[in-house]
């Protein structure tokens, strides 16, 4: 009976041992909303700051990634940072900027003349500061990744100028200042779910529409478009953010890992954003659409058409900001 008792307790202590160490393998769990399809280029840096955190974090720490947006829209996503139900996401900062205003800013047109000073604002302490006001609201950014510069589709013909704008049904997203701007350049936004974009566009219940090279290509809208003019008006940032909540709980340590994950994530995501950009538009090409580049002339007149855009709506970001972000072009 004696040995028959140490035995079971040798067993009890066995499982309890067991359970603790499942437990200590993977005490924390994050997911990670994408509305990113597999081709998507933040996708395979999503891959590498999954394994990164997991091998730094001794297992530690388990990252799910939940991308085509399985866990809902980036709105949704936000809020459910905001009360820790998920953890992580890739969200545009049209939809940040409704709940930090500050992030707006990256809905000026015109605003960024290439991808390096564009990169120079957001890791500089503009960017660090918007982090900031960002985690008042509960969220935090962990790596600002970017889709890149927004351009122009359409069946008519090359954008070279506003006037070749004029009365086209543009769809847009539901921002004011992205409305005003196609307003100022003549054309006629219409606001839509970027879900429902390709149906309108087949059905040519709208006439354009404007992306990023990356969203045009994996959206596959070369089927339902002709030109594809390279005009550079709004630049695409798309950080990955994490919830403060869930960032509060880890040690220190472990929110070292993240934050380096975190720069690996921004590192890799943009280098593919920027190799993707040559590569798909030789494919937008191969596929049957046309491309047109623009000036810096060209696009000078455009930026001038949309000035007024920059004083309707500075109270939104603050002058500082605004005249900052104006200023790193030079």
């Amino acid at each position: 009976m004696k040995r028959f008792a140490t035995l079971a307790l040798v067993m009890m202590l066995a499982v309890l041992m067991s359970v603790s160490v499942a437990d200590a393998a993977a005490k924390y769990r994050i997911k990670i909303h994408s509305v990113g399809s597999d081709t998507h280029p933040s996708t395979p840096a999503l891959h590498e700051f999954k394994k990164f955190v997991e091998e730094k974090s001794n297992g530690q720490i388990e990252v799910g990634l939940h991308i085509n947006a399985a866990l809902g829209g980036d709105r949704e996503a936000i809020e459910a940072m905001q009360l820790g139900t998920v953890e992580a996401g890739i969200v545009g900062t049209s939809i940040i900027a409704t709940f930090e205003p500050k992030f707006n800013i990256f809905e000026f047109p015109f605003l960024f003349k290439n991808h390096e000073i564009a990169t120079r604002f957001l890791d500089g302490e503009y960017g660090e500061m918007l982090n900031k006001e960002l985690q008042k609201q509960d969220v935090r950014i962990i790596g600002y990744g970017v889709n890149g510069f927004r351009n122009i589709s359409n069946n008519r013909g090359p954008i070279h100028k506003p006037e070749d704008l004029n009365g086209l049904k543009i769809r847009t997203m539901e921002n004011p200042i992205h409305i005003a701007t196609f307003k100022l350049m003549g054309a006629n936004p219409t606001p839509m779910n970027f879900g429902e974009l390709y149906t309108a566009l087949s059905q040519k219940t709208v006439d354009a529409q404007e992306n990023p090279i990356n969203l045009t290509y994996t959206s596959k809208f070369y089927e339902v478009q002709k030109f594809y003019s390279l005009t550079g008006h709004l630049y695409a940032v798309a950080p990955l953010a994490m919830s403060e909540i869930f960032f509060k709980r880890l040690p220190d340590d472990l929110k070292e890992v993240v934050l380096e994950g975190g720069r690996l994530y921004t590192k890799i995501e943009r280098a593919n954003t920027i190799d993707e950009e040559n590569n798909m538009l030789t494919e937008l090409k191969a596929k049957g659409m046309q491309i047109n580049e623009l000036s810096d002339e060209e696009k000078d007149v455009f930026k001038k058409a949309t000035e007024p855009v920059y004083k309707e709506f500075e109270s939104r970001v603050g002058k500082e900001l605004l005249e900052a972000a104006l200023k790193v072009n030079q």
